[in-house]
């Protein structure tokens, strides 16, 4: 009988600490949630990447441009990804991850874009910064050149004042 508490007591533990493995850290899982956005939303498996997405979501284009704007779940959708990116980048946009870090709340990737606009090479450096709540996107800010955006994406142009 000792024999099979001894058996038994062991495999418990062996059951425990291999179950213990398995589980993510909160870090580990808001990477995931995010590097799946990232691997998706510029595919044709872009649903993928919205499905990170918190229905509370806060979007924001930073910095000082025509596109520069807050948008909520719905418009990230709808106006940002369906309608102002394929405007401004019709032939879509290249971007290569850079670095990353995270924590149990946030993720920051820098990423680096290769594109052809209205006015040429749009060829821009982003650091995007996102918060995760429930596993999910909760908010994400988008930092980049705006003067690059203004100029490549708008044609407007840089003047001595």
């Amino acid at each position: 009988m000792n024999k099979f508490l001894t058996f038994l007591t062991i495999l418990s533990i062996f059951f425990l600490t291999s179950c213990a493995d398995n589980n993510m850290s909160q870090r580990e899982m808001n990477l995931k949630v995010v590097n799946t956005f990232w691997d998706n939303i510029l595919t044709e498996n872009y649903q993928v990447a919205l499905d990170t997405l918190h229905e509370d979501l806060e979007f924001e284009f930073m910095g000082i441009c025509t596109i520069c704007k807050k948008y909520n779940r719905e418009t990230f959708e709808s106006d940002w990804f369906m309608s102002v990116i394929p405007e401004v980048l019709p032939n879509g946009i290249e971007i290569n991850k850079v670095n990353q870090m995270a924590d149990d709340e946030w993720v920051v990737t820098t990423f680096e874009g290769k594109a052809m606009a209205a006015n040429g090479e749009y060829n821009n450096r982003y650091a995007m910064v996102m918060k995760l709540k429930d596993n999910k996107i909760i908010f994400f800010q988008e930092y980049q050149s705006d003067l690059l955006a203004e100029t490549a994406l708008f044609k407007k142009e840089v003047v001595d004042i």
